[in-house]
């Protein structure tokens, strides 16, 4: 018999099992290698025990030491479940440098448009025509940069200075909470400087802030129900604009009167154009108001005091009258202001800002992409987490020390032996950096020269309270003061 194997014999039972075993396996350990490769692909979820819960109530209760915890343990990508909403947070900057270039991938537009609809109640035709994308939008951009600011600025220095006389002299030598005198003053200043002398300014302050204080709740999405103030606060503000805007206002800024001549010539009447000046306001007076708060109290808190501060204003005042001899700086309030060199002051508002600024721009994936080794789907959410750029020990010298001298020095920010230009990102980045960021820096300029060329302020000695963050207002610019600090004001002579 011969030993060549028959054409039968290869069709036997067992050698059809063992090579359909094969191939199953072959094609199992293909897919499930595809399957496998797809999972690690995407960016690992932070470990958690509640599963709708998920790292909510740990986020929203210490997010600096939520992230840091996260960035050790899983790097500079990570995704986040919290409330049934799975979001991925970067915190490298380089990577957010990547997201900033490329507003088509990573689009903020479709955020700001669903900002705008859901939290301010404008309407969808406004917000997706191009009314606003060719018009109104174009034209914050011109007189919001550098150069078109110029005449705001000037208003506000001229209101900021009259209020300070004021509202000063009311509680000159009394023990007063830090809260009570500083922020209304800046608000209703910018208010001033923006609509006119006859914006509801002093009316729409507290309503602002009921407004402003839970804003971070409704981007974690609770419900409105729960948030009775938030909402009572939004429909003050949009009754006191609406009347703003029926009435006489001549004197608003251009900013104002041309974006509300287009908002009539398309036929929206009084309560949507102050809806969407409202929106504008938040913009503008989110962050400044707290950001002159925390300047005063964080240098009051230092041994040195607010000492350093005054004596470099007081310099370039003696300065500027040496250069104007015979003139009054009372009446050239804004030329000295603009064109005073503090560098002291310009660090300690960086500084400021660095220290107590949470900002996370948002972004939608638009496209799939690649970003830091991980795959994204389009409709995806990635979030900026530039707080913990600010508190990176590799790029920022004792981060968690407050240090007004930090951005004197003209020094490199590196980190793995590379520059890092976008160290410091306190207005955000690309496409969604805080437009207001040009009057931003000139207000808190302005405030802060006023004040210490007006008073002294010392901390009220019988006074043990301190301010802290409020930690929780995660993603919404600058950081609340959880309780506050008693001060003493005595005017200069």
């Amino acid at each position: 018999m011969s030993s060549a194997l028959q054409p039968e014999a290869l069709l036997s039972y067992p050698t059809i099992s063992a090579a359909l075993a094969g191939v199953l396996f072959i094609v199992v350990k293909t897919l499930y290698g595809k399957r496998n490769r797809a999972l690690k692909s995407r960016a690992p979820i932070v470990s958690h025990l509640i599963p709708w819960v998920g790292s909510g109530l740990e986020l929203g209760k210490d997010p600096d030491a939520f992230f840091d915890r996260a960035r050790r343990k899983y790097g500079d990508v990570f995704a986040v479940k919290a409330f049934g909403r799975v979001v991925t947070y970067v915190v490298s900057p380089s990577l957010m440098s990547e997201i900033y270039r490329d507003p088509q991938k990573y689009e903020f537009e479709h955020i700001r448009i669903i900002m705008n609809i859901e939290y301010f109640g404008l309407p969808a035709s406004l917000m997706k025509s191009d009314i606003t994308s060719e018009i109104l939008h174009p034209t914050q951009h011109k007189y919001l940069s550098s150069t078109g600011i110029v005449p705001v600025v000037e208003s506000y220095t001229t209101a900021v200075w009259e209020l300070l006389g004021r509202e000063g002299s009311k509680v000159e030598g009394v023990s007063t909470p830090l809260l009570d005198f500083a922020l209304p003053m800046i608000y209703q200043a910018s208010a001033y400087a923006f609509f006119g002398r006859s914006c509801p300014a002093v009316d729409s302050y507290q309503p602002f802030r009921d407004f402003d204080e839970t804003f971070h709740l409704v981007l974690a999405g609770v419900p409105r129900l729960f948030l009775r103030k938030h909402v009572k606060g939004l429909a003050t503000m949009q009754n006191l604009f609406k009347e703003y805007f029926d009435g006489p206002h001549d004197d608003a800024s251009d900013l104002v009167l041309d974006n509300e001549r287009v908002l009539r010539s398309h036929d929206y009447d009084s309560g949507i154009i102050g809806a969407f000046f409202i929106s504008l306001l938040f913009a503008l007076m989110g962050n400044a108001p707290n950001a002159g708060y925390w300047l005063i109290a964080l240098n009051l808190q230092r041994a040195e005091g607010l000492r350093p501060l005054t004596c470099e204003i007081d310099e370039a005042v003696a300065t500027w009258k040496q250069q104007n001899p015979g003139q009054n700086i009372e009446d050239h309030l804004h030329e000295f202001v603009s064109t005073a060199k503090l560098p002291l002051l310009t660090s300690a508002i960086q500084e400021t800002l660095r220290y107590t600024t949470s900002v996370t721009p948002f972004r939608r994936v638009n496209e799939p992409a690649e970003l830091g080794g991980y795959h994204f789907d389009t409709d995806d959410e990635i979030v900026c987490v530039t707080r913990a750029v600010h508190f990176d020990e590799e790029i920022h010298e004792n981060p968690w020390e407050y240090d007004p001298r930090r951005y004197m020095a003209e020094k490199r920010f590196g980190k793995n032996g590379k520059n890092v230009v976008n160290h410091s990102m306190f207005w955000g980045g690309g496409v969604s950096m805080c437009e207001g960021r040009h009057f931003a820096n000139k207000e808190l300029k302005a405030f802060m020269v006023f004040l210490l060329m007006r008073y002294n302020l010392e901390i009220d000695p019988e006074s043990t309270e301190r301010p802290t963050f409020v930690m929780e207002r995660i993603g919404a610019g600058v950081m609340d003061p959880r309780g506050d600090l008693r001060v003493i004001l005595r005017a200069r002579k």
